[in-house]
């Protein structure tokens, strides 16, 4: 038998508010960074003559 490489994830491990509160955090960062990205891209595209 082969086993993967890839190691499971026990979530069971850890309080399941936790695990919830981290990955919404971690998608607002990320949602946040590309609103700024595109914030700033049409602040310089509205700027450019």
């Amino acid at each position: 038998m082969e086993q993967t490489v890839k190691t499971n994830f026990d979530k069971s491990a850890y309080n399941p508010i936790v695990f919830k509160s981290y990955k919404i955090v971690k998608k607002l960062i990320k949602y946040s960074f590309y609103t700024a990205v595109i914030y700033f891209a049409y602040e310089g595209f509205m700027a450019w003559d």
